[in-house]
């Protein structure tokens, strides 16, 4: 039920006295200019909404990316405006409700997907949020951390319908998979379809997403898992996630999956890289009515045709997830059947935790906490 008037008046009240008014935001504030803290009002919600305390908000590799753009660059300078807070890997407290959110209390734990989506074009109607058409940009869409206010600040305002409640399951632990765990997940699901007893399924790059990507093929399929990287430290911690297989990328990746597999090859690989390099492997591996599923960024391109990709093989870009891939990614954490790794940091210490994430230190993911 909604809270009660006296509830949402004291809100009012203590927003009106300046009391919690401002907050500290870490901003892009104009584009080819590094990210800074920036004092902003406190966001009220309006109907439908719900002002989240944060609690935790991971850091990714496309925030990197984001910040790193120069204006009229793609994908996100040439089509987003600069003045918004960064952080789209999201989960935190219910802190006030606004009109018409009946179904969530103050205190209330809840999970953000990181895909904004209005609910009603044809895309959403069919549970595709992450095509929703009114927030598609290009090639990106918008959402918080991308374009409009995310969640590297002590709150943020959310619409109820993309909020996943997380009872007694913690947020900090919660955020990576906001991103990193949903997208990896929408991957794997997508394919399940030609992952059968015998199949094999190929994971390019183990780094934050392809944690998950290991771990949801183990979890969801009967297929032998095979993991690449260039980094042999990465490769120990396939091992942990599950992989049966983890080769060092180089001149020899091919053929030892090719030996190990049988002459098979890969009825599924999942490129978390994208570069001219990882594609051709993709390539050379893919089997007759299998699956290439391209999710990097790192913006390769792979020649097809008749010799240059396995007879029948699908080749598909898989960008983000959907509210359902959310819920369900959730209730394996609920369920203990995600191994979560991450390093905490506060928000004044953010600079040394994307310095760390930009040279490859961390183990797991970056969650910035609040107190």
């Amino acid at each position: 039920m909604q809270p009660p008037v006296a509830q949402r008046r004291n809100w009012a009240k203590v927003l009106a006295i300046g009391k919690v008014n401002v907050m500290k935001a870490y901003r892009i504030v104009e584009w080819g200019k590094p990210a800074e803290f920036v004092d902003v009002p406190v966001p009220s919600p309006g109907p439908g909404e719900v002002l989240l305390r944060m609690r935790g908000a991971g850091l990714c590799r496309s925030d990197l990316d984001i910040m790193g753009s120069t204006p009229g660059s793609a994908p996100y300078a040439e089509v987003l405006n600069p003045g918004f807070t960064l952080g789209h890997e999201n989960a935190g407290e219910v802190e006030f409700c606004g009109a018409g959110v009946h179904d969530l209390q103050p205190g209330d734990r809840v999970a953000v997907h990181n895909m904004h989506h209005c609910g009603n074009c044809e895309f959403c109607h069919h549970g595709h949020e992450q095509s929703c058409t009114a927030f598609a940009r290009g090639a990106i869409g918008i959402t918080r951390g991308v374009g409009i206010d995310g969640g590297l600040a002590e709150f943020m305002v959310v619409p109820r319908r993309e909020l996943v409640p997380l009872g007694a399951l913690d947020p900090v632990r919660v955020a990576p998979l906001t991103d990193a765990g949903v997208t990896s997940y929408r991957a794997v699901k997508a394919s399940l379809d030609r992952l059968y007893p015998g199949s094999t399924a190929l994971v390019i790059g183990i780094g934050g997403l392809g944690a998950y990507a290991i771990q949801f093929l183990k979890l969801l399929s009967p297929a032998t898992v095979f993991a690449v990287d260039r980094a042999p430290d990465r490769l120990a911690d396939a091992g942990r996630y599950g992989a049966d297989h983890c080769l060092l990328s180089d001149a020899t990746t091919r053929e030892a999956i090719m030996d190990l597999s049988g002459g098979r090859g890969a009825d599924v690989i999942i490129d978390l890289v994208g570069s001219d390099a990882t594609l051709a492997l993709a390539a050379a591996v893919s089997r007759p009515h299998g699956r290439i599923v391209l999710v990097g960024l790192e913006g390769g391109t792979l020649k097809v045709g008749w010799g240059r990709i396995a007879t029948t093989c699908e080749f598909t870009i898989s960008l983000g997830s959907t509210l359902s891939d959310l819920q369900e990614t959730c209730r394996l954490a609920a369920d203990d059947r995600l191994l979560i790794e991450y390093e905490s940091f506060s928000l004044d210490d953010i600079e040394t935790a994307f310095h760390r994430l930009r040279e490859g230190q961390l183990r797991g993911r970056a969650v910035i906490t609040f107190p």
